[in-house]
C-alpha cells in the first residue's frame, strides 16, 4: 500500500494563512500526511496544517524554533526519508544514509540525485522572492518514489 506526504515549506512573507489553508485542504485531501521542510513565519499555519492531516515539522531559520527538531528520518514503503530545513551539503554523513532527502531554504523547486539520495525542494507555497507558489505530493511504493509538483498560487 502506498504512502502519500503532502509536502510543504517556507511559507513565509505577506499572504493570507486562511488562503493557503483552504488550499492545502484541497491540494492535500488524499495524502497520508504532511511535511512542512521549515519556515513558517505564523503558528497558525503549523496548527491549520495538524488539523488536516498528521503533520512533520523540522525547524527552519524564521523562525529558529528550537521545539521543532532540526533533522527527522523515517523508514516508509522500504524507504529511508529525511527531511531538513538547509540543503544538505555534498558528502554530509547524514545524507548518505537516506534514499529520500527533502530540504527548504532556498525557495527554488528541486528534484535531482546526489550521491544516490534523491533531494527534493518544493520551493515556497507564497511566492515569497516572486517563486512559483508551489508544494509537492512524495508517492512512496515498494521502494519506488513519485513526485508531483502542485500550484498553490
Amino acid at each position: 500500500m502506498a504512502t502519500r506526504l503532502g509536502l510543504i515549506g517556507d511559507t513565509q512573507g505577506r499572504y493570507s494563512v486562511d488562503a493557503l489553508l483552504a488550499r492545502a485542504a484541497t491540494i492535500f485531501r488524499d495524502v497520508d500526511e504532511i511535511w512542512h521542510a521549515g519556515d513558517w513565519e505564523y503558528e497558525e499555519v503549523l496548527d491549520g496544517l495538524a488539523k488536516l492531516k498528521p503533520l512533520t515539522v523540522v525547524n527552519g531559520n524564521a523562525p529558529d524554533d528550537g521545539r521543532k527538531p532540526a533533522r527527522v528520518v523515517r523508514e516508509i514503503e522500504t524507504l529511508r526519508v529525511g527531511m531538513v530545513h538547509r540543503p544538505p551539503q555534498p558528502g554530509d554523513e547524514w545524507l548518505r544514509g537516506l534514499d529520500i532527502c527533502i530540504h527548504g531554504h532556498t525557495h527554488v523547486w528541486r528534484d535531482e540525485v546526489v550521491e544516490r539520495v534523491r533531494v527534493i525542494n518544493v520551493s515556497t507555497a507564497t511566492g515569497l522572492f516572486g517563486r512559483e507558489k508551489s508544494g509537492g505530493i512524495l508517492t512512496l511504493d515498494a521502494g519506488r518514489s513519485d513526485l508531483e509538483k502542485v500550484l498553490f498560487g
